[in-house]
């Protein structure tokens, strides 16, 4: 039986899995658990400087030195252990009393959407939705589809020769229509999610409408536990219409659906779209309409973009999967503003400018790795788009690329070192780059920031 209790233990096991994804919260939020964490480092850095100067055999006092060194080092662990248990105690307490809530707070967010943050400091709320989101996911098996196997699946599917009907839709405003009744009756009625968490749910939900002035619906985008509760809440979308008899492939990315009908000789067509939009009024939601796309009869000249690609017919040709138009715009924004950045500064630092500009440009035609964000996860030309059928963009970023060189003449030793990158070369050869000196990202990106 899954312990959905907010124990010290289970706190704890929380504690271990986020640190394992370079987050250590508990630094922040439990000074103590920081003093003795920083000693236990100096217990291991001692032990490991005894090793690496002690090479040979140890003799008998050497060995009761390392003894020490090493007993030092877990006495200092457990220390650290016990205090950090200590502090997840006293969390655990203040999670389960009665009159316990989620605080949150609204700030502005991207494209005008306000976001949601949990409460700065609170450990409490840190935990409490750390825990309710486990919960949920251990219990409903709930998770977020898989981008790239979207993508890869759905170009397989475009390609097959099949003549499919494509319906591609964006759900309007998709967490701030979900229903809250809806939702928390699904939750009671299914009786698998612990009582403390679905009454902390209901606050949450009910603070959130209060805050954003939407009664009775409305998930806070930025709070952790509002993706785990969308896709629960859209699991019976999900099984209606990839259950329909025309429906060869469904998949939806949060509020970006996409589905692939293979009509029948009895099948109307125009009920399609339909068969989708009774499906979403069923569950309070409504699509919108200036991002829905719905396939012409002919596969001649037309396109449509999902999850960042284009995906372009030409005269009956098999599908060709671009970037789609606002990443490629991303891309000559940031090519025009790293060079841009470079003539504003190289009049006050030339070296810095200098150097700069080439960080710059090795970071937009290459891949990284990003340290201590979720997942560590690969970034860059090829890894943020790995699915493309069609590199003609890249060549045109190139194209770009070397006409900014050219205008460089001041410095032709700064044209001979950028003449070596390439957005296609980056992409085809998946050339990958470090960039974890302290700030270096920050400093590198500034420039984008800026662009005016």
């Amino acid at each position: 039986m899954f312990d959905q209790t907010y124990s010290p233990d289970n706190l704890r096991r929380i504690t271990e899995i986020e640190n394992r994804r370079g987050k250590n919260e508990s630094l922040e939020f439990f000074p103590s658990v920081g003093a003795a964490t920083d000693h236990l480092k100096r217990c291991i850095s001692d032990a490991k400087r005894f090793r690496a100067t002690h090479r040979s055999p140890y003799n008998a006092r050497e060995q009761a030195q390392f003894d020490r060194l090493r007993e030092a080092r877990e006495h200092a662990r457990d220390k650290r252990d016990d205090e950090l248990l200590k502090c997840l105690t006293g969390v655990s307490e203040r999670i389960s009393r009665p009159d316990f809530r989620l605080k949150i707070q609204k700030r502005d967010g991207p494209k005008g959407k306000p976001v949601y943050v949990v409460t700065k400091g609170s450990a409490e709320c840190y935990y409490a939705i750390k825990q309710i989101s486990r919960n949920i996911s251990r219990i409903y098996k709930v998770k977020q589809s898989n981008k790239d196997r979207v993508i890869s699946q759905l170009c397989d599917h475009l390609n097959d020769g099949f003549p499919y009907h494509i319906l591609k839709i964006d759900v309007q405003n998709f967490y701030e229509s979900i229903d809250h009744h809806d939702l928390i009756e699904k939750l009671r009625s299914d009786q698998l999610l612990s009582m403390t968490s679905i009454r902390m749910i209901e606050h949450l939900l009910w603070d959130y409408a209060n805050l954003a002035s939407t009664p009775s619906c409305g998930l806070p985008r930025g709070v952790g536990i509002s993706a785990y509760l969308a896709e629960l809440y859209m699991r019976e979308f999900d099984i209606r219409v990839s259950s329909h008899p025309e429906v060869m492939y469904y998949a939806r990315y949060v509020d970006d659906i996409v589905v692939l009908f293979s009509p029948t000789k009895a099948s109307v067509i125009n009920n399609y779209k339909k068969i989708i939009v009774d499906e979403l009024n069923r569950k309070k939601l409504s699509l919108n309409i200036n991002k829905t796309f719905e396939s012409p009869s002919v596969k001649t000249n037309w396109h449509f973009t999902y999850l960042g690609y284009k995906f372009k017919y030409r005269n009956d040709t098999n599908c060709k999967i671009l970037l789609s138009d606002e990443r490629f715009d991303k891309y000559t924004s940031r090519l025009r503003a790293s060079f841009v950045r470079y003539n504003r500064q190289r009049s006050k630092n030339s070296k810095k400018a200098y150097r700069l500009l080439i960080k710059r440009i090795q970071y937009l035609t290459s891949n990284t790795q990003l340290i201590n964000n979720k997942r560590n996860a690969f970034v860059g030309i090829y890894f943020s788009s790995p699915n493309l059928s069609d590199l003609s963009q890249l060549d045109a970023l190139d194209g770009r690329l070397q006409g900014y060189i050219g205008q460089l003449t001041h410095s032709t030793s700064l044209q001979r070192t950028l003449a070596n990158y390439s957005f296609k070369k980056g992409y085809e050869e998946r050339i990958f780059r470090r960039f974890h000196r302290p700030g270096e990202f920050a400093e590198i990106t500034r420039a984008w920031k800026y662009d005016q």
